[in-house]
């Protein structure tokens, strides 16, 4: 009889708490703050400032509690995506990289993925890898150099068969004002063409670039009216980009719940389907 996998956490702060009671309670953190506390009175007296000697043991306990608070919450999130990916059967990974093969995954001058998570997309589907990506940008150098972070949770997903048939199709959300003057967009539109969604509803919050090389008549086969109502539709509203036989479905914000997780998941399956079914579409076809 096979077990059945336990339920996933809620969300990366379940048991926050859980560890931030058993931390305070621990010999360690009482043995830090009784020796940082002595050692700030004793620095105090020795300055011979009444300030320090009442100040320096409530700072101590500040960082004592920041530390240990810090140390709660990443042990929750880890522990949060562990269970998530035992229930979903995926593999946790933790830190990877990824190879550059679409525009948002080449995105930025720096790049990591994090809680990555690996495995089955579902039944008669190809692999999947799931989890936090971030790029960042630089600007400047030397003393004035800055770094800004774009956080993204995304699913990957290898479809080779596609790549004849769909040189580059990037379903993104609608630029605003700040996007075009900050460095958040990384879609080389130069490079691309604009296609019209016949969806209001979609056009309101999302652009269609493709390949200058797309084929217009399996363009649209892809993106059936059926197929664009549900993208409008979708809770989450999810973004994706194929290019080199790479699919990347993805948000622009990190999700730490099950319930949004399990929706990427699925909603990258629905995708993966879209594009697999016009492949064997062609295929047969041809």
């Amino acid at each position: 009889m096979t077990a059945t996998p336990a339920p996933p956490r809620v969300d990366a702060d379940s048991t926050r708490r859980v560890h931030l009671r058993r931390m305070l309670r621990g010999r360690g953190v009482v043995y830090t703050l009784a020796v940082g506390a002595v050692a700030a009175l004793v620095f105090g007296a020795w300055l011979g400032k009444p300030l320090v000697m009442l100040g320096g043991p409530l700072l101590v306990a500040v960082l004592v509690l920041a530390g240990c608070f810090l140390l709660a919450d990443r042990r929750s999130e880890t522990e949060f995506f562990l269970s998530f990916a035992r229930a979903r059967g995926l593999t946790y990974v933790g830190r990877t990289e990824l190879l550059q093969l679409t525009p948002l995954l080449g995105a930025g001058d720096r790049r990591e993925c994090l809680h990555w998570m690996q495995g089955p997309l579902g039944e008669n589907l190809p692999q999947c890898g799931l989890g936090h990506y971030l790029f960042h940008v630089r600007r400047g150098s030397g003393r004035s150099e800055s770094w800004t972070s774009h956080d993204f949770t995304i699913c990957v997903v290898d479809i080779e068969a596609g790549i004849a048939m769909y040189p580059g199709v990037f379903v993104a959300r609608r630029a605003g004002l700040v996007d075009r003057l900050g460095s958040g967009r990384w879609l080389d539109t130069d490079r691309c063409r604009r296609v019209e969604l016949e969806s209001e509803a979609l056009y309101e919050r999302s652009e269609l670039w493709v390949d200058r090389s797309q084929d217009d008549v399996r363009l649209l086969r892809l993106l059936s009216p059926a197929f664009v109502a549900w993208l409008a539709e979708h809770p989450l509203h999810p973004c994706f980009e194929y290019r080199a036989g790479t699919l990347v479905v993805y948000l622009e914000r990190r999700l730490e719940d099950a319930g949004r997780l399990g929706w990427l998941l699925d909603a990258t399956a629905e995708i993966t389907q879209r594009f697999l079914a016009e492949v064997a579409e062609h295929s047969r076809a041809a």
